[in-house]
C-alpha cells in the first residue's frame, strides 16, 4: 500500500477524534457551569468551527437545549438518549464490519 493511499484512510479517525473532543469540551463547559435548566443556561465559548458544528449536532440530537435568551443548557435525559443512540450506531458499524470481514474470509476460504 502506497503512502498516498494510507493518508486518506487516516482522515476519518482524526475527524471522529476532533468531533468527540469538541463534544467533550461543550459538555464540560455546561457541566462545570451547572447549566442543567433554562434558568441556569449559559453562553458557550465557541472558539473553533468544530465546536459550533458539534453544538448544532448536540442541539439536533436533543442533548443540549437553547433557552429563550439564546443561552444553552444540558438536558440530562436528552444527553442519555443521545449517548444511547450513538452506542447503537457504533454497534451497527462494528457489526457490519465484522460481517463483511466474515464474508470476505468465507469467500477466500471457499475459493481455494
Amino acid at each position: 500500500m502506497s503512502g498516498a493511499a494510507v493518508i486518506p484512510s487516516l482522515i476519518p479517525p482524526f475527524v471522529v477524534v476532533a468531533m468527540r473532543r469538541a463534544e467533550a469540551r461543550l459538555i464540560r463547559q455546561l457541566s462545570e457551569a451547572r447549566a442543567f435548566t433554562a434558568e441556569s443556561a449559559v453562553e458557550l465559548s465557541l472558539n473553533r468551527s468544530m465546536d459550533r458544528r458539534r453544538l448544532q449536532g448536540l442541539i439536533d440530537g436533543g442533548a443540549v437545549r437553547v433557552a429563550a435568551n439564546g443561552r444553552h443548557f444540558l438536558d440530562d435525559d436528552g444527553w442519555t438518549r443521545y449517548q444511547g443512540r450513538r452506542r447503537q450506531r457504533v454497534l451497527l458499524v462494528v457489526s457490519t464490519l465484522v460481517a463483511l470481514i466474515g464474508i470476505g474470509l468465507g469467500l477466500l476460504y471457499f475459493r481455494q
